[in-house]
């Protein structure tokens, strides 16, 4: 007879939430994307909390930053439940709460505007569609092909073990099973879009290799929102915060906040 191990998975040091004290005015919950860690948002948690003394919250979305068995342990239930359960707590001390959605990060600040009193929602990249041709077959496609190998190695140049670490669990494989979570969300959001009202404003790129532009306009032709605004870059990657124009973003950013 086998001995039933439980999985315990331990926490990248990379992969750390990120909490900032300001004022009790303002608090601002950043969240990240689909594989990605709270580290992505740092930079701009930091100027948004040093320009304006906001309260910054950066969590760690469940089964992220861990490993890649913890990863597919989880699903769009659980990506959404961390965050209601983080504005429930939060409302209690907070009048104004924004969210800053990176990706996945703004399909879960989206649906949470519907169900909590956001004041206002920044978005970048969001993934309500996408350029992946295997996500609308994953939802058959995790039954019979759970991971598929992208055969790509790090760059040699990256040194870091945490990165290498977090790369192999998160970026080296598809894992069909939370693809279909993903989709689940695109699909759940483009029903709901509609009944978006808060004051947003959206900002994606030409580049973007993971999410086409019809993403970022049809989230801006659908809401209900009367204070609405949409900005395209030029030459930035999906995650723009690391991109060529992330001191464009942080500008942008800091005047949507002023």
């Amino acid at each position: 007879m086998f001995d039933i191990i439980d999985h315990k998975p331990q926490l990248n040091p990379l992969a750390h939430p990120i909490k900032l004290e300001g004022d009790f005015d303002h608090l601002l919950i950043l969240i990240h994307g689909y594989t990605g860690i709270p580290r992505d948002f740092n930079e701009l948690g930091k100027l948004l909390n040093d320009k304006y003394n906001f309260s910054i919250i950066i969590p760690r979305l469940p089964g992220h930053g861990t490993d890649s068995k913890d990863f597919r342990k989880t699903g769009r239930d659980d990506w959404l439940r961390s965050i209601y359960d983080l504005i429930i707590n939060m409302e209690k001390d907070f009048d104004n709460i924004h969210l800053i959605g990176l990706s996945m990060g703004a399909l879960i600040a989206l649906l949470s505007s519907i169900h909590f009193n956001i004041k206002s929602l920044l978005l970048i990249s969001p993934a309500l569609y996408s350029k992946n041709k295997n996500i609308i077959f994953s939802h058959i496609l995790k039954y019979v092909r759970p991971s598929i190998d992208y055969n790509q190695k790090i760059d040699s140049s990256i040194k870091n073990p945490d990165l290498i670490d977090l790369y192999e669990n998160y970026n080296r494989y598809e894992y069909t099973a939370q693809l279909a979570e993903l989709h689940k969300l695109m699909l759940e959001c483009r029903r709901k879009i509609k009944k978006v009202d808060t004051k947003i404003k959206i900002i994606h790129s030409k580049k973007d290799e993971l999410i086409p532009l019809k993403s970022a306009y049809k989230i801006y032709e659908n809401v209900k929102s009367k204070d609405k605004d949409i900005t395209i870059f030029d030459d930035s990657p999906h995650v723009i915060n690391y991109g060529p124009e992330k001191e464009r973003l942080f500008k942008e950013a800091v005047e949507f906040f002023d």
